[in-house]
């Protein structure tokens, strides 16, 4: 399913006067609260070199997202959330950069495995009408309740925008419990 259905069938559920770029925002918007309630893992893999201690990861890794950091078969800890003590292996992570810095650094060649949670990376503008949403396929329907939850309330509709907005929320929750097996 792409945006452009999406809207459509919102604008079915809710006929409105909305602004095609309004709801670009608001799918925009959608679209990132997704894996906000949604934390679906996924894995990056690096070459650690020894004594090396600083390493560029994918773009899609963010600080508050990283939940488990392997070098060899060694786990190390984030300094910004974990209480690291003096004898433990630890890591910060900068966003803006995408710099991992490890302490200490590796003592041999040894592969690293970071694992993380998906964020959405696309954005939608009016040229961009056939993407489809960053979330899994099975999820995309659940932006045309969220959508329409928004267009209910343009409405001044808050009874429609509050079953729309509970239809979507229930099924957010119940991929968050599917994949939540995935992480701490």
């Amino acid at each position: 399913m792409n945006i452009g259905e999406i809207i459509g069938e919102a604008d079915l559920l809710v006929p409105n006067e909305v602004s095609a770029a309004d709801k670009l925002i608001s799918l925009n918007a959608i679209n990132q609260d997704f894996f906000n309630v949604v934390k679906i893992p996924k894995i990056a893999k690096f070459s650690c070199v020894a004594a090396k201690q600083d390493y560029i990861l994918p773009a899609d890794v963010r600080a508050k997202n990283i939940d488990l950091l392997m070098i060899g078969m060694f786990r190390y800890q984030s300094l910004d959330r974990d209480g690291v003590t003096p004898a433990q292996n630890a890591y910060s992570f900068e966003d803006s950069t995408r710099n991992l810095s490890v302490y200490p650094a590796p003592y041999s060649d040894l592969q690293g495995v970071l694992r993380y949670r998906r964020i959405a990376t696309t954005t939608f503008t009016s040229s961009s009408l056939l993407l489809s949403p960053d979330a899994p396929e099975e999820y995309h329907w659940t932006y045309i309740p969220a959508l329409a939850a928004y267009l209910a309330k343009t409405q001044d509709d808050g009874v429609k925008a509050a079953n729309y907005e509970n239809e979507y929320k229930a099924a957010w929750n119940v991929a968050a419990q599917n994949y939540q097996g995935g992480g701490s």
